[in-house]
């Protein structure tokens, strides 16, 4: 009888034991898991963490070319990506400011591509809007092939792909081009709208806009149909002073009346238009039997 007694208070003491060598086993586990996890965190933290990123590139006779500023988690890879981005791209006159929110730079190249949102904006007021856009400061250009938006005064621009230098002095794009130029002085409050197959070719130096395939010119007095057209303005107004159309044109007026010509020549101030090559006519009468006036 005593030896089974004493054989169950063993048992129970070697139990007893057990048990708390087996909490101490299992919180000696949590302490490491929560550890673990703590560096887990800390790591994520880090790999996480943003930083102010900043870079300019010079020509060799110490210009600045490209000014660029953004945030990054990794400044110190060859291709840095970026988020909140501010570009300059400089050039003989004044920089061009370039806004994203996102983009990336190949320090070997200085080359960037931007995401998101993109705005460029010259001294002179000129913006062009796009959701990508590449910048070549080397070669002090900048292109892209999404839609893009060029606006200045009281000209507005669309197209499809879309190129220019580093002031946005020249401009080229791609396809699928419109054009609305709004004359605050007329007293028609529609606007002129030419739309072309493209390529469009816009020089702001120079106001000219030279439009290719199938361009169409919609007037309050009528509509203009030709191969190409050159649409130039007014320096100080940005009116339209004079159109050149070429190729295949046909002209008609508000009242429908056509002509067909290889060339037309239309002056804004003096609301007329003169026509050149192999012209032919045809008009509308009225009630009194009179032609109406062309465009």
């Amino acid at each position: 009888m005593i030896r089974k007694l004493i054989l169950a208070c063993v048992i129970l003491v070697l139990a007893y034991v057990a048990l708390i060598q087996f909490k101490i086993w299992m919180h000696t586990r949590a302490d490491r898991k929560g550890h673990g996890k703590e560096e887990q965190e800390q790591k994520s933290e880090v790999a996480q963490r943003v930083y102010s990123f900043s870079f300019s590139k010079y020509t060799d006779t110490g210009e600045k070319e490209l000014e660029i500023e953004g945030d990054s988690a990794d400044i110190f890879s060859q291709n840095v990506a970026l988020i909140n981005v501010i570009a300059k791209a400089y050039a003989e006159e004044s920089p061009v400011t370039i806004t994203a929110d996102q983009g990336s730079i190949d320090r070997s190249t200085s080359d960037v591509q931007l995401h998101k949102n993109v705005v460029a904006t010259t001294e002179n007021g000129t913006r062009l809007m796009t959701d990508q856009l590449n910048i070549h400061p080397s070669d002090k250009r900048m292109d892209t092939d999404s839609e893009a938006k060029v606006k200045k005064d009281n000209i507005n621009i669309e197209g499809t792909g879309a190129s220019s230098d580093s002031q946005l002095s020249k401009v080229t794009f791609k396809k699928n081009v419109t054009v609305v130029v709004q004359d605050p002085d007329s007293e028609s409050k529609v606007p002129t709208v030419i739309t072309s197959d493209g390529p469009l070719e816009v020089d702001y130096k120079r106001n000219i806009a030279h439009f290719s395939k199938n361009v169409v010119a919609h007037h309050a007095q009528g509509t203009l149909n030709a191969d190409y057209m050159d649409v130039i303005y007014e320096k100080d107004t940005r009116k339209v002073s004079k159109i050149v159309a070429r190729g295949n044109v046909i002209i008609v007026s508000k009242e429908g009346n056509k002509t067909y010509s290889d060339i037309a020549v239309y002056l804004a101030k003096e609301g007329r238009v003169v026509l050149g090559g192999d012209v032919d006519a045809k008009y509308r009468s009225d009630e009194s039997g009179l032609g109406k006036s062309l465009f």
